[in-house]
């Protein structure tokens, strides 16, 4: 079993520290429409919207700069609208300030943006637990691309296993292709499963962290 300064623990935020109520199948339909006006939607609608909301840009980006300025014009008004009134997730102050106290080492990852981020997480007195908040303005690819985790280790000298914490299918694959382990958090085991998503663990409740065996070999 390894110590806990050896051991880190990467968080996602939507819906897993705190409760924000982003439209993200609404911001992929605003998305596909951009890309349909262009004439560049590569594939039907019920396609696209299942891809993540960075893959969507990226077909916008492969088109022009104002296309991809309009796409995350439509992404920033939808996490400032859906961050506004956000709570923290039951439980996620009590479990962060035990698992610091323990000596973990802890990050934050979100595709969120950084000016949108960190007011909120000082709101909840959450930030002072985090060695390192990995936001969309940080990191040169976002989930499910393993960039985020790796800049993250990159900031965590010492640590020699990772576990990323996270209620989606693209926290899971940015972890398994960076080498963390995932564990999963929420009600959408299946969908994440169904994506060839593979945890090390699944919990409801984020009280069951504190009795997880980390760092076992």
């Amino acid at each position: 079993m390894r110590p806990p300064r050896e051991i880190a623990l990467i968080f996602d935020l939507d819906n897993t520290l705190i409760h924000s109520t982003i439209d993200f199948i609404g911001t992929r339909h605003r998305l596909i429409d951009l890309l349909e006006a262009a004439g560049r939607a590569p594939a039907p609608r019920e396609q696209l919207v299942r891809e993540p909301i960075p893959h969507l840009v990226a077909l916008g980006e492969a088109v022009d700069a104002d296309l991809a300025r309009a796409m995350w014009d439509v992404i920033a008004a939808a996490e400032a609208e859906g961050i506004r009134h956000a709570a923290p997730v039951e439980h996620a102050g009590d479990v962060l300030r035990t698992l610091h106290a323990r000596g973990y080492r802890l990050a934050v990852l979100t595709n969120n943006a950084r000016d949108g981020v960190l007011p909120k997480l000082e709101e909840f007195a959450f930030d002072a637990f985090f060695d390192v908040i990995a936001t969309r303005t940080d990191v040169r690819a976002l989930k499910p691309s393993p960039e985020g985790v790796r800049y993250i280790l990159e900031r965590l000298p010492g640590v020699e296993v990772a576990y990323v914490v996270g209620d989606a299918w693209i926290d899971g694959r940015a972890a398994e292709d960076a080498g963390a382990r995932f564990i999963g958090f929420g009600p959408r085991e299946d969908a994440s499963r169904e994506r060839g998503v593979r945890p090390w663990a699944w919990i409801a409740d984020l009280r069951e962290l504190l009795s997880l065996p980390l760092g076992q070999t």
